[in-house]
């Protein structure tokens, strides 16, 4: 009896004394946490934050407009300012350079959300910003890139904040499927097939921000724009439509198919709309003249090639000139339920 009470009161003060150890971490957790929390607000002060890169090249010079946010520290709350600096220079740390001077805060380029990219900046420098922003650590690279077809002066004047364009082009992506927003880690991938990328375009315009479809850029260069019409196609083409309106038919759900047998290409669609008599002949010979187009200017737009080279490689082995030889058949099953896609009819 004596040795079960003196067992049970050893095993209450281990108990005791876990209690207390954890109680000790606890504090210490707590402490560490309230620490960090100065930390950050410290931090936060002395920073600027980079919401937006834009690069035009202009008379032999990188022109760097950055939009950034500014986190000051007033009676414990954080309140955020937005400004816009401008830099230029022959070389790209030359620019950044001139920017740094004008900012009283470190420019902070972690969380940057979108970069602006103009023609003459393409055209000329593409490769080299490229490399600059590869080399730099600080860089997330899931940012999204966005082709400005109009001055970027302009656009930085107007101050618009980097959340309002990746919320247009994403509205877009869900409502109407004629624009899809470009991280930079995917355009380098696409860039890394075949040199040849597209990226979401934007105007800023009459003090109006507006979406222009795509631009196609062939080995690093601005190859043509397609407007909302063809870049619906593509998209149409690419399985990135949801929801759209195509030759007076609203489409509420699409799942494209490809697949491929040597040099024969099948589009096949399971497709969810309001359809008319001649939706589906129209649309096909809409897709087909789109594809034969870019054949005929030796762009694979669609990457097809990849595609046969990754289902038959031995057969992409033996081919010259593979993307001229490509035919093109195009099938629907073309449904009104709207659940169609998910089984629910």
């Amino acid at each position: 009896m004596k040795i079960n009470i003196f067992m049970t009161m050893c095993a209450l003060n281990k108990v005791k004394g876990m209690f207390v150890k954890m109680k000790k971490i606890g504090i210490l957790l707590l402490i560490c946490f309230l620490t960090a929390g100065c930390v950050s607000y410290t931090e936060l002060d002395d920073l600027s934050i980079v919401s937006t890169l834009g690069i035009d090249y202009q008379e032999g010079k990188y022109q760097l407009y950055v939009q950034v946010i500014q986190g000051e520290l007033e009676e414990q709350e954080v309140e955020k300012k937005i400004i816009t600096y401008f830099g230029e220079g022959e070389s790209l740390e030359k620019a950044f350079y001139t920017l740094y001077t004008k900012s009283s805060k470190r420019l902070y380029l972690s969380h940057m959300d979108l970069l602006l990219l103009t023609e003459d900046a393409i055209n000329q420098k593409f490769s080299e910003i490229i490399h600059s922003l590869l080399a730099n650590n600080e860089y997330r690279h899931n940012f999204h890139v966005v082709f400005l077809t109009t001055s970027l002066q302009d656009w930085m004047e107007a101050n618009i904040p980097s959340k309002e364009v990746n919320q247009l082009i994403q509205t877009n992506q869900q409502e109407t499927s004629t624009t899809m927003e470009k991280e930079f880690e995917t355009m380098m991938k696409e860039l890394l097939i075949d040199r040849n990328t597209y990226l979401p375009s934007i105007s800023y315009q009459e003090n109006q921000l507006s979406l222009k479809g795509y631009t196609l850029i062939e080995n690093y260069q601005v190859k043509e724009n397609l407007n909302l019409e063809d870049s619906l196609l593509f998209n149409f083409l690419l399985n990135k439509v949801t929801k759209a309106y195509l030759n007076n038919a609203n489409i509420l759900e699409n799942q494209t198919i490809i697949t491929t047998q040597k040099n024969k290409i099948n589009f096949h669609f399971l497709t969810t709309l309001n359809p008319n008599q001649d939706w589906i002949s129209n649309t096909k010979q809409q897709l087909q003249d789109f594809l034969v187009r870019y054949q005929k200017q030796e762009y694979d737009i669609l990457k097809l090639t990849e595609k046969v080279r990754q289902n038959d490689y031995s057969y992409y082995q033996k081919q010259n000139n593979l993307l001229e030889q490509l035919h093109f058949t195009f099938t629907f099953e073309v449904r009104e339920n709207k659940n169609y896609l998910t089984g629910d009819f």
